[in-house]
């Protein structure tokens, strides 16, 4: 059943309840007004001459045609007709042979003390009212009374007007639902595009609960839409990082395997090997661990708006830690890995992991770029307020023209393409991404005498990314 059906068939069934009740309350009312009405009149008639009739001739009372006793013809004289009065004396006793016994229920009533009795014949055509006289002698004591009673509660002239109210109730509902409903039905369709790839907002006109519902609903829709398009990019990174790791990995794994399987040959041949012979394999799974790190950093980065954590960052304890974690390859490769750092400790707020993987590029590519002999410096300078943060090798460098494209994804310059062939690009890349989310500024600088310095730098006007 429609909305609206139903709100008018729920308002005409009340209306006719509360009409039916009404109509009993007001046939109650009116009953008890007309007894005591009649009852008054009754007394009125007995002192205005009407005492002196009836004693005077208790046997035949009343006989005149105004006063039509039980036993007197009714106008037009067809049909018999109850009579309307009778006198009874103090016992409720009748002088008068037509007079019919009385009643049980009144008497009882006014054996109770009640100057006034009154009950309804049991279909409620007939009411009997017994009225005790001011005097409390003598054969017109009490007079008794029969009227027409009242209608019936679920009579003609009782239904009827109720009925036709709920009627007018039922139309005027109908009419006046139909603004209510039609934007019910607005608010609904709004709601099924929800599944769809509709973007549609949700919005209802107007001011009331409806449209605190659709603005609801719209709020609901905008978090769902949120927390999905989160999830997507969620997923997406999920499937680059696996997608990134299934093939990247694959390569400098090979170059391992092919080492240390070159290596089992020499040593199954009788070959002595010194330490220098499982350099080449310790630099491959280095680096094989450096670029998990750097897919999972990726994977990270592109997941994420801004930065997840603004937890302050010790700068001199995370150099101190990067380098000393590249200083065993460094020795190995007969790298001097120096560092310098302030007496005062440099802090900055920051995601404490990002940074260190930065850092830690750079430090990798530094010490994996350069020959025996080489050197590679971390130099820290300045204070919380204002520092750089410079990474020094005297390598090969990098060429100008590829500088404005090396901090792009799986871009690579020629000296790390010639050197290192199956290079991934994944490092300075993320260094650029991440100083950017720290607002920190990224340089490629010469170095003096032959290099390259990689420069952070935070002058205070910076700030980090949302």
């Amino acid at each position: 059943m429609k909305l609206r059906t139903r709100l008018a068939l729920t308002l005409g069934a009340a209306t006719v309840v509360l009409l039916v009740v009404m109509g009993w309350a007001q046939s109650r009312w009116h009953s008890r007004v007309r007894v005591e009405a009649l009852a008054e009149a009754a007394i009125h008639r007995m002192d205005s001459g009407g005492r002196e009739r009836c004693e005077a001739n208790p046997e035949q009372w009343p006989g005149r045609r105004g006063e039509r006793g039980f036993g007197a013809p009714p106008p037009g004289g067809h049909r018999f007709r109850p009579p309307r009065f009778a006198a009874y004396d103090q016992n409720l006793r009748s002088r008068n042979p037509d007079s019919p016994p009385f009643p049980a229920e009144l008497a009882r009533q006014l054996e109770a003390g009640d100057e006034v009795a009154a009950s309804r014949s049991t279909d409620s055509r007939r009411a009997e009212i017994a009225v005790r006289m001011p005097w409390n002698e003598g054969p017109c004591a009490v007079v008794l009374m029969r009227t027409k009673g009242p209608p019936h509660l679920f009579s003609g002239p009782v239904l009827m007007p109720a009925l036709l109210v709920a009627l007018v109730v039922i139309l005027v509902a109908l009419f006046s639902a139909g603004p209510i409903v039609r934007r019910v039905r607005q608010l609904t369709e709004s709601v099924r595009k929800l599944g769809g790839d509709s973007e549609e907002p949700i919005h209802v006109d107007g001011n009331d609960e409806i449209a605190e519902l659709g603005a609801a609903f719209e709020q609901t829709r905008q978090t769902i839409a949120a927390q999905l398009a989160s999830l997507r990019d969620r997923e997406a990174a999920l499937r680059n990082y696996i997608a990134n790791s299934t093939h990247d990995v694959m390569l400098p794994l090979s170059v391992l395997q092919g080492h240390l399987v070159s290596l089992q040959q020499r040593i199954e041949g009788g070959e002595q090997l010194d330490a220098k012979a499982i350099v080449p394999s310790l630099e491959e799974s280095q680096y094989l661990g450096s670029l998990l790190h750097n897919l999972n950093a990726a994977a990270r980065l592109e997941a994420m708006q801004g930065l997840e954590h603004h937890d302050p960052v010790d700068l001199n304890r995370l150099v101190e830690r990067v380098a000393d974690r590249h200083r065993p390859i460094a020795n190995r490769k007969r790298i001097a890995l120096e560092v310098g750092l302030p007496e005062q400790m440099v802090e900055v707020r920051g995601d404490l992991t990002l940074l260190e993987q930065a850092l830690g590029n750079l430090v990798q590519n530094a010490v994996r770029y350069r020959d025996a002999g080489g050197h590679v410096a971390v130099v820290l300078q300045g204070t919380s307020s204002s520092w750089t943060l410079d990474v020094i090798d005297d390598g090969p460098g990098i060429d100008e023209a590829d500088r404005s494209r090396v901090l792009e994804r799986a871009f690579r310059g020629s000296e790390a393409r010639t050197r290192h062939p199956h290079g991934m690009g994944l490092g300075l890349h993320i260094v650029s991404d991440v100083a950017k989310r720290h607002g920190l500024g990224l340089e490629l600088l010469d170095t003096e005498g032959g290099g390259l310095t990689v420069r952070l730098r935070h002058a205070g006007q910076h700030t980090v990314g949302p």
